[in-house]
């Protein structure tokens, strides 16, 4: 389905009796103003079967915002936009279906099954659509993969596993409408602004479509970063419930904000990061990041634990179903992503969050990637993360397993093989402890490790937290030589 906007009457539009269509500039023609819009506008086309766990679909849409408002407003949708009171999570946009909307200058997506759901909210500095400048807006799904990807003007900014909402589908009983629709959302409004070139497919569209269409209605060459020193700096960080125990009002600084901070200090290429809870598109967009989110019951409910954060594209997604001390679900402690440094080099790398006390879940995941890793020499392997537990390197008896099985899988612990003097180089990384239980492991002879230190000098330990560090673990900062 394609509607350019450029007749007064689109075959595809119902037109509510209380909306009154006002065409002005678009992209390519006319374009479909909603600054004055009233009430919804029916795709009448769009059936709401289109919208579902079980089947492919892919969105894009071009907007351009009159300006920078305060207020969120409504682009396209087929659900009650309210948030829902959930509890001690706070409020959330759960109810059944699909919206893409304007906040704070940028945009946003959303998709909730009732219970569980996911989001993705870039800021104005990064992904602005209130610059006065026309924006391509691109949403796919693969129902196989249950993997979302979100698409701002050519380029693939996040990717997110969803796949804690197929055991209750996310399909609306509403048709897609345009604008806002008051019956069903009383209180918002319609995107304060105008858009075109709306097109729906009953697939997963490929980035070669996107990235043609950009193209086309820009005339300019769609280029993305690449790595061009030999260094690879990589950041593994636990950041503690998503950087939300630090305010100004009660503490001075930000925890988000002073999160996004360090991170920048310490020139982070790759972000591995666990206990994200909800922060994840505020850090990755803050840092002008590209943005991977690993599906769990948790993470449908508040954020996700584990994510992925690259100033390099994000080629692949990798999740597994798993049990966790949550019950089974799919990646509360592991999820990785393939990213593209160059023409010539990828690397894999997985962020990780474990229990101390078994090990028989880094074993299923470990055996899970088993080709990734026996091919690491191919595209080198990072697992960084959270163990809970202190190394047998450094202990000599690592009872919990997770180093043993790591350094017997051939990964290299990049910390103990740079600093073997325990007594000189302890490495602690918990606030309650002067023992490690955060590590990054390297597997594979195009990554050298040539440094690990930490993202603050002077972390303090045994129960005392640094004064303006926003968490109670420390971040590891490594660099590699890359081969």
């Amino acid at each position: 389905m394609h509607l350019a906007f450029n007749k007064k009457t689109e075959p595809a539009l119902s037109e509510n009796p209380k909306a009154d269509l006002e065409y002005s500039k678009g992209v390519e023609g006319k374009g479909l103003s909603l600054e004055n819009s009233e009430d919804k506008i029916i795709i009448s086309g769009a059936d709401p079967s289109w919208f579902s766990n079980q089947k492919d679909f892919s969105i894009s849409v071009w907007v351009k915002a009159s300006g920078v408002s305060a207020d969120t407003t409504i682009i396209l949708s087929n659900t009650d936009f309210r948030k829902k009171p959930m509890g001690i999570y706070g409020e959330r946009r759960t109810s059944k279906g699909i919206s893409l909307y304007y906040c704070n200058g940028a945009w946003g997506w959303n998709v909730g099954n009732g219970m569980l759901h996911y989001n993705y909210e870039p800021i104005n500095e990064d992904q602005p659509i209130a610059d006065k400048l026309w924006h391509q807006l691109v949403v796919t799904f693969n129902s196989k993969e249950q993997e979302v990807r979100l698409y701002y003007d050519g380029i693939n900014k996040a990717v997110l596993s969803i796949g804690d909402l197929k055991n209750n589908t996310f399909k609306s009983d509403f048709p897609l409408w345009i604008g806002a629709n008051k019956d069903v959302s009383p209180g918002y409004k319609s995107f304060n602004g105008t858009i075109d070139e709306l097109k729906i497919w009953d697939k997963t569209i490929s980035p070669e479509i996107i990235k043609k269409e950009i193209e086309l209605y820009t005339k300019k060459k769609l280029t993305e970063p690449e790595l061009k020193s030999d260094i690879l700096t990589v950041v593994n960080w636990n950041i503690w419930h998503g950087g939300t125990h630090y305010t100004m009002e009660k503490d001075d600084f930000n925890g988000i904000e002073r999160t996004i901070e360090l991170i920048q200090k310490s020139e982070a290429d790759i972000v591995l990061m666990q206990e994200t809870y909800g922060a994840g598109s505020r850090i990755s967009s803050g840092l002008g990041f590209y943005y991977y989110e690993a599906s769990s019951a948790i993470g449908a409910v508040w954020g996700a634990n584990i994510s992925v954060m690259s100033r390099f594209p994000i080629e692949e997604a990798y999740m597994i179903e798993e049990p966790s001390n949550y019950g089974k679900n799919y990646a509360f402690n592991n999820g990785g992503a393939k990213i593209r440094l160059s023409e010539e080099l990828s690397v894999i790398v997985f962020s990780n969050w474990y229990s101390g006390s078994k090990s028989e879940d880094l074993d299923s995941a470990l055996k899970a990637w088993e080709d990734l890793i026996i091919n690491a020499d191919e595209v080198p392997l990072i697992f960084g993360g959270d163990y809970n537990s202190i190394s047998h390197l450094d202990d000599g008896v690592g009872e919990s397993g997770h180093s043993k099985l790591m350094t017997g899988a051939g990964f290299t612990d990049v910390y103990r093989s740079l600093y073997p003097n325990l007594e000189t180089h302890p490495g602690y990384s918990f606030h309650n402890t002067e023992r490690r239980i955060d590590y990054i492991y390297v597997k594979g002879n195009k990554l050298e490790p040539s440094t690990l230190i930490p993202i603050v000098p002077g972390f303090k330990g045994k129960g005392e937290l640094t004064p303006g560090y926003p968490s109670d673990h420390l971040g590891l900062v490594a660099r590699f030589r890359v081969r």
